[in-house]
Formats: structure tokens, C-alpha cells, sequence
């Protein structure tokens, strides 16, 4: 198994050390001060209180011996407060005092347990049945009365030198002593337990410093474990910041930081698999292989779809340049097929070849031909080649091809291009520097103006013709047919131009000859015209005659005028025979 020393582990490693040190600590004082509170409590508890109750008792023992001193010497009464005070101290404050003892002597020693015993013993046995033989001897007031009594029995006890003082003063003596063994250990816990405290104070500064030593040793661990490295990815990530490649990778460890530091080594060959991307597709080589860090690289997957874009701009720019190209190429093409369509206009034979031999250069053909439909005869149409370039077929020998008879009279006769790839063997051959070879693909494009055929087109190559040429080629087939209808308008505008002008002459020929005759019919009418003229005026003189006849006539009888007008009969035929 793996084991992966992570941040958290080595985090929860240096402050579980620190919080180890800080609970060993806690132990050690907790056991220092349950300790100091033991000693505390035994002498709150137990040396204190014995010494105490040991001193009370002392105090109660002096007491009682300068109660019962007042109460003889002084009150001689039989009822006063010391007397009952001294009663109370026999019947309730020894017993209780005795009692509270009692609970407390039981922690003392046995030495101290024998005193105690014995001065309790002395108190009882002895020195209060002294008292309590005094109480009864002085119970009235008749007995202070008896002086003898006071002088043998009482006296002598209660004074300075007496039984019941010096049991008093050897009680005393002995409870002092007793208390001040108590005091004693009171004073050596109290020195104890002040030497624990300043050990204690002592142990607390001392554990306070080694957990800052260790503190601060596991902080700069942590801080060369954990910050340096991250101070490291931050001066890599200022870096990318700025756009720039860091030369160096940054180490990897199995933790956090190792993760950090690996993804950031991931980050920045992602980044120059990127950079390198991109320069690729600046340069435009789009085939370039790249891979995203993730489905969620957002600059990996941009730069892709950029790549697919551009890729696919390339492509419709390459499209359109070459859309350009064949539209230019076309444009020219009509251009240069314009100018040749447009010389040699009245040679059909010359118009054709010209036409036929550039088509096919320009077109990277290797052979072509060019068929006009004849239809000079009415009632005889067929196609014949009318002029070809690097053709070399026998059928065509014949120079006539029937409309609807094979690929080029089914094209004429269906006004259709026809474009096949599969030649058959037998159909045509091609002859080149490297010997003889059947065609990749035939074009056959009939020449069609205003539905009318006026020939077809064949060319033959090696390659395949493209889209753009084959459009091309019909758009120059109109263009051409519209030549040929042209050039047979012209031929047989010339033809009619000819049989006009021989026509023409042989008016002219007939318009001298009418000249001629016109002149001499003008010569002839000038002349019948004076010839009108005199018959005119012979009219007229005739008319004069007449008239004058007419007055004659009445005149003369008719033999006169008989006369007269045969006369002018003979003049009349005189005058035609002079003439001729």
C-alpha cells in the first residue's frame, strides 16, 4: 500500500508533537498540583486544624486553670459566670474539642496519638476530677464560708505551686510541645509545599520554553516543508502571470504541495504543448496533433475549435481562391477565345483549327475536334469535322457523321453534353512521345445558340476534365456557335454578296446597254419630239389651213377644196420621205 504523507498528516504530525508535549505537560503539572493540593489539603486538612485544635485545647487548658483560679480567689461565689464557663468547658467545649480531635488524631502519628491519649487522660482522670472535687466542695455559698476547707482543701490546689496548676502547667506544657510538633509540620508542608510551588513555577517556565522550542522547530519544519515550496509554485504562477515559461520544472513530493507542484508541471507542459499549438496553427499547418489537458480545458478546446475554425477558413479561402482561379481562368479564357473567335471571322477552316488547337492547350487536354453541323442542303443534314488537333482517327476519315449516329451525333442530335470516364478500348487512342493510349475521359460539348446546333466539340486527356471546365467549354461553345452562326451568316452573306455583285454587273452590263438604248430612245425622242415640234406647228398651220379651208371652203365650192387638200396630202408625204 501507498502511504501518502500528505500536508494534513504531516500538519496533524507536528501538532500532534506539540499537543503530545502540551498533554505530557498538562500530566506533569496536573500531577505537580494534585500533589501540591494533597499537601494543601493534608495541611488545611489535617496539620493545620490538628495544630489548631491542639492550641485550642492549650488555650482551653489555660483557661480552665484561670477559671477555676477566679472562680476560688475571686468570684467565692457559688453560681458565676467563671464557674459555669468552667462547667461548660467540662460538659460541651472538651467533649467537642476531644470529638473534632478525635476525627483528627486518627492521621497522626503514633507518638502524637500516645500524647494526645495521655494529656486527654491527664485532663480527665486527673485534672478535672480535681475540678469537679472543688465544684462539689464549693456547690453553696455556706461552703465559702469554711475557711478551713479553703485553706486545706482548695487553696493549696488552685495555687501557684499547686496540684491542680502545675497538672494545668503540665498539661500545658506537654499540649504546647504537642502544637508545636503540629506547627512544625505545618511550617515544613507550608516550606514543602512553597519549594513545589516554585518547582512548579520553575517547570512551567521550563515546559513553557521547550513547547516554544518545539514549536517553533516544527513551525520552521512546516515552514520549509510547506511554505517554501508554495512561495516556489508562486514565484512559477508570477511567472505565468507575466506569460512566461518557467525553464525549470518544480519538484514533486507525495503530498498536497506534491500535487500542487505536479499539476502546475502538468499546467505549464500543457501550456507549451499549447504555445507549440498554436504556433503551428500560426504557421498553418492545422494537421498538427494536440491533445487538452481535459474535457474542461477551456484554452485547449478553444484553441481546437479555433484550429477547426481557421482550418475551415483556410479551406474556403483555399475554395474561393480557387473559385477565383477558375472564375479567373475562365474570364480570361473567354477573353483569349473572345479575340480568336473574333479574327478570322470570314475562314471558317482557319476560325475552327484556331479555336479547337487553343482549346485544348488551354484546357491541358491532349486532343480535340470540332464538328459543324452541314446543313447547306435541306434535305441532307449531317456533321463533319471541320478541323481537329492531334487527332488521329480513322473513322472520321470519311469526314461525315449522321446526326443521332454515335457520341457526337447523339450530343448534336439531343443538344447534351456528354462526359464519360470509361472508354472503351477501340473507341480512341491518343499518340504521344511514349507510344499509343486510350483517353481517361472524353468531353463532348455541342455548340448550342438560341436552341440551335451549329456543331460539337471533343476533346480527349489523360486527366479528368474538372466541373469548372467542362462549364467553361459549353459557356465557349455558345460563344463559338455563336461565331460559326456568324461566319455561315457571313459565308453566305458573301455568297449573296457575290451572286449580287455578279448580278450587279450584268446589270450594269444591261443598265450601258439601256443606256445605250435609252440614248438613242432619247435621240429619237428628242427627234420625234422636233419632229412633234414641226407636226405640231404643221398642226397648227394645218389647224390655220383648216380653219382658213373651212373659210374658204364656204367660199369656194368643194372642187376647191378638194384641190387644196390633196395638195397638202402631197406635202405631207414629201415631208416623212426627207426625213428618212
Amino acid at each position: 500500500m501507498n502511504f501518502k504523507f500528505n500536508i494534513a498528516k504531516k500538519l496533524i504530525l507536528g501538532f500532534g508533537i506539540v499537543t503530545v508535549a502540551i498533554f505530557f505537560n498538562i500530566i506533569l503539572i496536573t500531577g505537580m498540583l494534585k500533589e501540591s493540593v494533597v499537601v494543601n489539603e493534608e495541611i488545611s486538612t489535617k496539620d493545620v486544624p490538628s495544630a489548631d485544635l491542639v492550641r485550642e485545647l492549650s488555650n482551653m487548658m489555660i483557661s480552665s486553670k484561670m477559671l477555676i483560679k477566679n472562680w476560688v480567689y475571686a468570684d467565692k461565689k457559688s453560681d458565676t459566670p467563671d464557674k459555669n464557663q468552667l462547667i461548660n468547658l467540662h460538659v460541651k467545649d472538651l467533649p467537642a474539642l476531644h470529638e473534632k480531635i478525635l476525627k483528627l488524631s486518627a492521621e497522626w502519628t503514633d507518638a502524637e496519638q500516645k500524647c494526645y491519649e495521655d494529656i486527654y487522660v491527664a485532663i480527665n482522670d486527673t485534672l478535672f476530677p480535681l475540678h469537679q472535687e472543688i465544684i462539689n466542695k464549693l456547690s453553696t455559698p455556706e461552703s465559702y464560708s469554711d475557711i478551713q476547707m479553703l485553706n486545706q482543701e482548695i487553696y493549696p490546689k488552685v495555687s501557684n505551686g499547686g496540684e491542680i496548676i502545675v497538672v494545668s502547667d503540665n498539661l500545658i506544657e506537654r499540649l504546647f510541645e504537642l502544637t508545636k510538633k503540629h506547627e512544625e509540620k505545618v511550617n515544613a508542608a507550608s516550606e514543602n509545599m512553597a519549594k513545589s510551588f516554585k518547582d512548579f513555577e520553575n517547570f512551567i517556565y521550563v515546559s513553557g520554553v521547550i513547547l516554544i522550542i518545539i514549536a517553533i522547530i516544527i513551525a520552521l519544519y512546516l515552514a520549509q516543508l510547506i511554505i517554501k515550496p508554495i512561495i516556489i509554485i508562486k514565484n512559477v504562477l508570477i511567472l505565468l502571470g507575466k506569460g512566461m515559461m518557467p525553464n525549470r520544472q518544480i519538484k514533486e513530493r507525495n503530498d498536497e504541495i506534491g500535487e500542487m507542484a505536479a499539476a502546475l508541471n502538468a499546467l505549464i507542459r500543457g501550456l507549451k504543448e499549447t504555445t507549440d499549438f498554436a504556433l503551428e496553427i500560426g504557421k498553418r499547418n492545422f494537421d498538427s496533433s494536440f491533445v487538452p489537458l481535459s474535457d474542461e480545458d477551456d484554452l485547449g478546446n478553444g484553441l481546437l475549435e479555433m484550429r477547426t475554425n481557421l482550418k475551415h477558413a483556410t479551406e474556403e479561402e483555399v475554395r474561393r481562391k480557387k473559385e477565383d482561379d477558375q472564375r479567373n481562368w475562365a474570364s480570361q479564357g473567354i477573353a483569349k477565345f473572345s479575340d480568336i473567335l473574333r479574327h478570322n471571322n470570314d475562314n471558317i477552316e482557319k476560325l475552327t483549327y484556331d479555336v479547337i488547337s487553343n482549346l485544348v492547350k488551354y484546357c491541358d487536354a491532349n486532343q480535340g475536334g470540332l464538328f459543324i453541323v452541314n446543313d447547306d442542303n435541306a434535305d441532307d443534314h449531317f456533321i463533319e469535322m471541320a478541323a481537329a488537333y492531334a487527332f488521329d482517327r480513322k473513322k472520321f476519315l470519311e469526314n461525315r457523321i449522321d446526326i443521332g449516329v454515335g457520341l457526337i451525333g447523339r450530343s448534336v442530335q439531343e443538344s447534351e453534353t456528354i462526359y464519360i470516364t470509361d472508354i472503351p478500348d477501340d473507341y480512341i487512342t491518343i499518340t504521344s512521345g511514349l507510344g499509343d493510349d486510350n483517353p481517361k475521359s472524353i468531353l463532348i460539348v455541342p455548340l448550342v445558340i438560341n436552341d440551335n446546333v451549329y456543331g460539337v466539340i471533343e476533346m480527349a486527356s489523360f486527366r479528368e476534365f474538372e466541373k469548372y471546365q467542362i462549364e467553361f467549354i459549353e459557356k465557349i461553345g455558345e460563344n463559338i456557335a455563336s461565331s460559326l452562326s456568324s461566319v455561315k451568316v457571313n459565308i453566305r452573306t458573301a455568297e449573296l454578296l457575290e451572286r449580287t455583285r455578279q448580278q450587279a454587273e450584268e446589270m450594269r452590263a444591261q443598265e450601258e446597254e439601256m443606256r445605250q438604248n435609252m440614248e438613242e430612245l432619247q435621240a429619237t425622242q428628242e427627234e420625234s419630239a422636233r419632229r412633234e415640234a414641226k407636226l405640231e406647228k404643221k398642226v397648227e398651220e394645218y389647224e390655220r389651213l383648216k380653219k382658213q379651208q373651212e373659210s374658204f371652203v364656204k367660199k369656194l365650192d368643194g372642187n376647191l377644196t378638194g384641190g387644196l387638200v390633196s395638195a397638202l396630202d402631197e406635202d405631207d408625204d414629201d415631208e416623212p420621205t426627207d426625213n428618212k
